[in-house]
């Protein structure tokens, strides 16, 4: 008898840890956990969703309708000369605007400009010259009298009259000798001129000297940069754009520029001055450029900006 109310407690214990193991209430509560919690990467989330990924897409949207891009100057030069020598004047130092052509530092200069003083003398002796001409203009009136004496009178001798005519010849011969010396001094006056300009740095256009690479003494050789010019009054906003949008630029096109300036955005209107035709194969995608006038010097080269889209 009591071999048999412990079988039949055996037999229900089992029974009932049967049934909590197929039935077990946790277990659903920890597949539905699981569930909820994982997340595709590659789901777009909607735009009121807390999950973390909601902020690019909020800054997607944000720039709609807009390409980025880098301001640049309209020009932007590092300068040097051809000539070797020693840095002798800095007449525009840095930070300092200078007007196109004007001289931004020289090298030391004293023996050239006292070779341009030499030749411009040669040059512009015309002693020797003025001689020649007073004697071939004498020759030429005496040559005259005595042809008519010949053909009137025969007073003078054929003899004679051919002495002088080869007189007259070698005067002339003289003359013009002279004269083309005279231009070969003038190149020659030129050419010590060019050498003494090419000893000063001009600025070859209009701009702010942004930096000099060296000092008053130190030796410039020919290659090293020198200066760095910089025109701000004008900048071009350059913008890559994706060779697989159909983007409506035209060439003259007026588009709307947003700068940043410091914390706070200019909006300026650009025109297109250049219009992409074909794709870089490194990167795979297409430069349009737009200038705008900066006159007022707010923006800075370097900033970032927007260009609003064209619409179709």
């Amino acid at each position: 008898m009591k071999k048999n109310i412990g079988l039949a407690l055996g037999g229900a214990v089992l029974f009932i840890m049967i049934l909590l193991f197929f039935f077990n209430p946790f277990s659903a509560s920890d597949k539905s956990t699981t569930l909820v919690t994982v997340q595709r990467r590659d789901a777009v989330p909607p735009p009121n969703s807390t999950l973390h990924d909601s902020t690019s897409y909020a800054h997607a949207t944000e720039e709609a309708g807009f390409i980025s891009g880098i301001v640049e100057p309209y020009n932007d030069a590092t300068i040097g000369l051809v000539v070797q020598g020693k840095i002798a004047s800095i007449w525009v130092p840095e930070g300092r605007r200078v007007g196109r052509g004007g001289i931004i530092l020289t090298l030391e200069k004293s023996q050239e400009e006292l070779e341009v003083a030499r030749r411009k003398i040669i040059w512009q002796n015309q002693a020797e010259l003025k001689s020649a001409e007073a004697v071939v203009t004498t020759l030429t009136e005496t040559l005259r009298l005595n042809r008519k004496l010949y053909d009137e009178t025969r007073s003078v001798s054929r003899e004679e009259l051919d002495k002088l005519s080869l007189q007259w010849e070698n005067a002339v011969a003289e003359r013009d000798r002279l004269r083309n010396q005279k231009l070969r001094e003038k190149v020659e006056y030129e050419i010590a001129a060019k050498t003494l300009d090419s000893r000063l740095l001009k600025a070859p256009f209009s701009g702010t000297v942004e930096k000099v690479f060296l000092k008053v003494g130190e030796i410039y050789q020919p290659g090293q940069p020198l200066v760095r010019l910089i025109d701000a009054d004008r900048c071009v906003l350059t913008a890559n754009i994706d060779d697989t949008k159909n983007y409506k630029f035209k060439q003259g096109m007026t588009v709307e520029l947003h700068v940043m300036e410091g914390s706070s955005e200019v909006i300026r209107k650009g025109t297109i001055t250049k219009v992409p035709i074909a794709v870089d194969p490194a990167s795979g995608v297409m430069q349009v450029k737009a200038f705008f006038d900066n006159r007022d010097g707010r923006i800075k080269p370097g900033t970032t900006a927007k260009m609003r889209v064209p619409q179709e």
